[in-house]
């Protein structure tokens, strides 16, 4: 009998993997999204040095923009119409600072070598009633000492204030604010309460800090008596009025040894009065700096309407002595030649006087 041959314990040969390779298999390549820039060409590359170069010059453009629009008349700067806003700050900036070089910017002088006086306020003549349709004559000096105020019973407020501006504090912060008091030296004055719920401000005529860091508490308070005050719009009183007063006050006052300062309301055609017709309204306010030095006479005049915004720039309430005359009825600096108040009185300035002369 044939013997079957003995199986085998070897399992039958299996067919071999092919050896998986180590290099990752090629993923298709995606095509590349255009971007903006590509799609436009190559983008531009600026060196610092060139930005450098575009920021000053953009630079250099804004400091004589707003240098010509700061000084332009009020006229022209209205045509810009919602921009003025704007605009004023950008020229409040940079006229300001070629402005305080004395670079830019024009004043109104004349020579002058004459002496001061001492025992008057009145450096250069009491104001003249020359339109008694705007003017009061009915007025009363009453001497204060720090101011001398031109007290009007009609109008129940002074027609103007009069003050001597020293370079030299007594104090550089003024004592805590006095109460207000009617003014028993002045006839038919309001009290007070005559200004509550009216919507007027009492403004002050001879500013409160001024007087009291020149003259002392006494002074300052009689800056508090009613015969001081005129009604005024809390906006104007809080802005650009009281800034006026603290660069009187701060800025101008180092110009010179001693400044001269009048100030008072500019009369409305309409005669209307606060509660209980004890105070008439004006329509604005005037305000008159000057000072000798170096054999010269210099002036500033600048008017703030009632109707004013809150953030306005005293820089631009320049106006020349001659409108503030023509608004006011008043003859000022009365006691220079004739030939020498027209000089200075028709030119409207365009810059607060320079702390840094180089030209």
């Amino acid at each position: 009998m044939a013997r079957k041959p003995a199986s085998s314990s070897t399992p039958p040969p299996v067919a071999s993997e092919k050896p998986k390779s180590s290099k990752p298999k090629a993923e298709k390549a995606k095509p590349k999204r255009k971007t903006k820039a590509a799609s436009k060409g190559p983008s531009l590359h600026l060196s610092r040095r060139t930005k450098g170069w575009i920021a000053a010059g953009f630079t250099a453009v804004c400091l004589g923009f707003g240098n010509w629009f700061a000084h332009q008349p009020a006229a022209e700067r209205a045509q810009f119409g919602s921009w003025e806003p704007m605009l004023e700050k950008l020229g409040a900036v940079t006229a300001g600072i070629t402005d305080d070089l004395g670079i830019t910017g024009r004043d109104a002088s004349i020579p002058y070598t004459q002496k001061l006086p001492t025992q008057t306020k009145f450096w250069f003549g009491q104001p003249k009633v020359t339109d008694l349709k705007k003017a009061v004559k009915d007025i009363r000096i009453l001497k204060r000492q720090g101011y001398w105020a031109a007290w009007s019973p009609v109008c129940g407020h002074p027609a103007y204030v009069v003050y001597t501006v020293p370079k030299t504090k007594l104090m550089d912060k003024s004592p805590p604010r006095p109460d207000f008091k009617r003014d028993p030296e002045a006839p038919d004055c309001p009290s007070p309460e005559d200004y509550l719920r009216s919507g007027y401000d009492r403004g002050h005529m001879a500013p409160n800090h001024l007087i009291a860091t020149r003259y002392g508490r006494k002074a300052q308070d009689e800056t508090f008596l009613m015969s001081n005050m005129v009604p005024q719009k809390p906006d104007l009183n809080r802005g650009p009025w009281r800034e006026l007063e603290q660069i009187v006050a701060d800025d101008l006052s180092n110009s010179s040894t001693e400044l001269w300062v009048i100030t008072g309301p500019v009369p409305n055609d309409k005669k209307s009065y606060i509660n209980r017709g004890k105070a008439r309204i004006p329509k604005g306010f005037f305000k008159i700096v000057a000072k000798v030095k170096r054999g010269r006479l210099s002036v500033m005049g600048l008017y703030m309407p009632q109707e004013i915004r809150i953030d306005k720039q005293p820089r631009y309430c320049f106006v020349s002595i001659d409108q503030i005359e023509a608004m006011t009825g008043l003859d000022f600096f009365s006691d220079l030649p004739e030939a020498d108040q027209k000089i200075l009185e028709e030119v409207e300035p365009t810059r607060f006087w320079p702390s840094l002369e180089l030209f």
